[in-house]
């Protein structure tokens, strides 16, 4: 491995990180940014999550629009849950054993691809619900090995000082955009229909490949001569031997399935209970990206302050308390409350837990347990879409998403009384 001179190398056996040499003790929530590397794949991020998030709102929108139907945005969410569960701890083994760079450039293109693809089709004017789900699961294959890669690349680009920090910002840049992203989405929409969401999503890729293509050389923890199956083992191996590891991914893993899925219902909410078009839509949209930007930057001021473990159990009983209250509302200004509420207590939820973990975990299983992290965050989720979305069809979306909600809740409080390791972590 070529020798670089503003990396400082320190033994992958150890489980530590490559960080930059030169810069002193970070200070500030944003010490993360000092750091040249990961400041231009932030930069890069918020590019592509703007992208990202108006092809999330653009796709919901056409398959309401296609079916008329709940069921099918659960379906769609399903989908793509499939191949991220399926091979998420896959992906995590390929990010310990391979370059991180290289993997990330193979996921970016191919979800370029795939927006140019289901846009040329809207275009056409011979898209269906079906295309959706099959180019929704053919990204979904690609990003099983994306987001574990993403999760453990970035310690590797700031070190164990900064993490808090980059994990707050990184999660800032994808809520951030959630934002930026709707309301584009929802203008274009209106003007020019879901294709041109699509298209600007495909050129947004090109920022992250950009970046990553001039990124430092980064360090493989895992040998390649053991195989796939038995590292992945060891990876299990070492989650079932931590309690406050396993612990803190069962808190996230119930709200996942329950609570979170409630973006993926959005468009009903949107249309059917408050009555907003398309540009409603982006705007009740925008109100959840900005409560989840107000919980990402409340991440990157915690820094290393004690009794975070508590503080994450707090936060999923909010998270599941304020659903509650925001499937109950038919009245836009409450609702748009709630959501930001809402937003907030989803993002934090999810930014403390990934930093408690990066904090527990040595760098050789760092890309085994987050691929669970991952498989949690990326595939719970829209699994979670199909069963709201199966619910809602039979008892109505609104109580459907507050029995979730409640579920939330109860999980708080069982892991409070029961998982003691959790509230312990720093």
């Amino acid at each position: 491995m070529a020798r670089i001179d503003h990396l400082r190398r320190r033994p992958p056996d150890k489980g530590d990180t490559v960080v930059p040499s030169g810069i002193d003790a970070p200070v500030g929530r944003f010490a993360a940014l000092d750091i040249p590397a990961f400041r231009n794949y932030f930069i890069a991020t918020v590019v592509s999550n703007i992208g990202s998030w108006m092809q999330i709102v653009a796709q919901g929108w056409l398959v309401l629009s296609l079916t008329d139907s709940p069921f099918y945005l659960g379906l769609v969410g399903l989908v793509r849950a499939v191949p991220t569960i399926t091979l998420s701890l896959i992906g995590g083994v390929l990010a310990d054993r391979f370059d991180r760079r290289r993997i990330l450039i193979v996921t970016q293109s191919v979800a370029m691809i795939s927006s140019v693809l289901l846009a040329a089709l809207v275009i056409l004017d011979v898209v269906t619900v079906w295309h959706i789900l099959t180019i929704s699961f053919i990204s979904s294959v690609f990003f099983a090995a994306d987001n574990p890669t993403r999760q453990a690349l970035v310690p590797d680009l700031v070190g164990k000082e900064r993490l808090t920090s980059a994990i707050g910002l990184n999660s800032a840049a994808w809520n951030g955009a959630a934002v930026i992203g709707p309301s584009i989405a929802g203008i274009l929409i209106a003007v020019v229909g879901v294709s041109g969401a699509f298209l600007l999503n495909a050129a947004s890729y090109l920022a992250v490949m950009g970046v990553v293509v001039t990124m430092p050389e980064l360090p493989r923890y895992a040998s390649t001569k053991r195989s796939v199956a038995g590292q992945l083992a060891d990876g299990m191996r070492y989650i079932s031997e931590h309690r406050a590891i396993w612990g803190i991914l069962f808190l996230i893993a119930i709200p996942s399935l329950g609570a979170r899925p409630y973006l993926q219902m959005m468009p009903v909410f949107a249309r059917d209970i408050l009555g907003l078009g398309a540009t409603g839509y982006g705007v009740l949209m925008a109100a959840s990206g900005i409560g989840a930007l107000f919980g990402a930057l409340a991440v990157t001021s915690l820094g290393n302050a004690g009794r975070r473990g508590l503080l994450l159990i707090g936060v999923t009983a909010g998270l599941g308390i304020t659903l509650v209250l925001f499937s109950s509302s038919q009245w836009l200004v409450p609702s748009l409350i709630l959501v930001i509420a809402v937003g907030g207590a989803s993002t934090l939820m999810m930014s403390l837990a990934n930093a408690l973990l990066q904090g527990l975990v040595p760098g050789e299983m760092r890309g085994r347990v987050m691929s669970v992290y991952s498989l949690i965050a990326a595939g719970f989720m829209p699994l979670g879409s199909m069963l709201l979305g199966s619910v809602g069809s039979l008892i109505g979306v609104p109580l459907a998403t507050g029995l979730g909600g409640a579920i939330t809740v109860v999980t708080a409080v069982i892991s409070a009384r029961m998982l003691t390791d959790i509230r312990s972590v720093e």
